[in-house]
This record gives structure tokens, C-alpha cells and sequence, in this order.
């Protein structure tokens, strides 16, 4: 008898996680930034962001992840561990009672404030690893990656930018952190010395990198009042 590499990498990808969503590769959470107490105020109140909306809005049946945090604060806060991809064994019509001779699983990680990549793609390796099933060998090929990123809006730029909010919107800016990637405004930092603002514009219902994705024209006018009061706090 061997190894069934498809029940192998199924095992692998159990281990990533436990029953709660919690990443269970050894020292992941080392380096997280802690949220702070503001920042949790502050985003219970964000319109369109709490748990209810989240399920109207995906249809999932229950909501799921690390405990602890609301879906606003895991999608913003919070580090995960993703498969994008896996296969294995046959896949056509029908069924065939075969042992597939290799499988393979696509992850990745989104990391926050003060993850370093670099570290992250070693921890899951040595996971991995110490998790592969006897009877297979592993190949681990790590892809590209990039630095978690926050602004400091306690800064020079950072009061600047939400006193050109207010001039523009007329209302109390809101701030948020972003699951999305950026890895260059870090390398702006790293190599230059400079804080990037991040000011976002589109809407909640904006289907960002959907085939239906869109941008109101009337959110375009209020970019141009934004830059401009921007430049006006920035030069005082």
C-alpha cells in the first residue's frame, strides 16, 4: 500500500486552521498589531460593515472566522491563511477507482501590521513540513509577497487628510483599514521615507474588481474637491 497524496494535501490544509478559524501555524500572530481601542469604536459604527450586513450582502448561511472580531475587523484587521486552489485525482465524468500520484493546494496570506512576509513564507514552510503525511515528500513553492502597510493618521499628513475630508464631504471622516494590496506605498516608505495617504472614494456597493464594478461620476467631483483641499491643508 501508499500514500494517497489527495487525502495527503487535504490533511495539510486541515491543519491550517482549527474549528474556530484561528491560524494555527506556529507563530503567526507573533508580530500582529494589536487593534486599538478607537479603531473598534469607531468601525461598530461604519454604516454597511456589521455582521448582518455581511450575510444580506454574501448570502452565506452562517457567517465564519476568527473569533473574537466582528467581519469588519477580521476583514481589516485581522491575518488569514486562504486556499485559492487545489486538485487532485481524476476529474472527468464518471468515477475511477485510481490513487492520484500527486496533488497540489494554491494558499495565501494576508498579512497586517507588523507581519513580515519574508518570516511568514518560513513559519508556513516549516508547517507544512512537520505536517506532511508519511509516505509523501513535498514540494513548496513560495510566490511573490509583499509588506503590510498603515498610515500613521496621527501625523502631519494624516490630520492633514482628514481636515481636507471634512472641507470636502462636509461630515466626520472615518478610518479604516483595507484587506486589499498595495505592496509598493511600503517600499515607498522602506526605501524613501514617505508616508502614502490613502484616501478611498468608491462606495461600499462599488463591486471593486467585479465584472458589474463601478465608480459614481459624482464621487469623481468630490476627488477633485478633496485634492484640493488637500493641497490647501497640506500648504499651510
Amino acid at each position: 500500500m501508499v500514500a494517497n497524496p489527495a487525502t495527503g494535501i487535504a490533511k495539510l490544509v486541515s491543519s491550517l486552521h482549527d474549528v474556530t478559524g484561528k491560524v494555527m501555524i506556529e507563530g503567526f500572530y507573533d508580530q500582529v498589531r494589536p487593534l486599538e481601542a478607537w479603531e473598534r469604536e469607531m468601525w461598530a459604527k461604519v454604516p454597511g460593515v456589521s455582521d448582518q450586513d455581511f450575510l444580506t450582502v454574501t448570502g452565506s448561511p452562517p457567517l465564519f472566522g476568527e473569533s473574537g472580531y466582528s467581519s469588519a475587523e477580521r476583514t481589516w484587521a485581522r491575518p488569514t491563511a486562504e486556499v485559492n486552489g487545489i486538485g487532485s485525482g481524476y476529474q472527468g465524468e464518471g468515477s475511477k477507482t485510481i490513487i492520484p500520484s500527486e496533488s497540489f493546494v494554491k494558499l495565501s496570506f494576508r498579512l497586517v501590521p507588523d507581519q513580515n512576509p519574508k518570516d511568514i513564507i518560513e513559519k508556513v514552510r516549516q508547517h507544512l513540513e512537520w505536517n506532511c503525511p508519511p509516505g509523501l515528500t513535498m514540494e513548496f513553492i513560495p510566490g511573490h509577497d509583499g509588506k503590510p502597510y498603515a498610515a500613521d493618521p496621527n501625523s502631519f499628513y494624516g490630520k492633514a487628510a482628514q481636515q481636507a475630508l471634512r472641507v470636502a464631504f462636509n461630515a466626520e471622516p472615518v478610518l479604516i483599514r483595507e484587506g486589499g494590496s498595495i505592496p509598493i506605498v511600503q517600499a515607498f516608505r522602506d526605501l524613501l521615507g514617505s508616508d502614502t495617504l490613502l484616501l478611498g472614494l468608491a462606495l461600499s456597493d462599488a463591486q471593486i474588481h467585479s465584472p458589474n464594478e463601478n465608480f459614481p461620476v459624482e464621487n469623481f467631483e468630490a476627488g477633485i474637491r478633496l485634492n484640493q483641499a488637500l493641497l490647501e491643508e497640506l500648504a499651510k
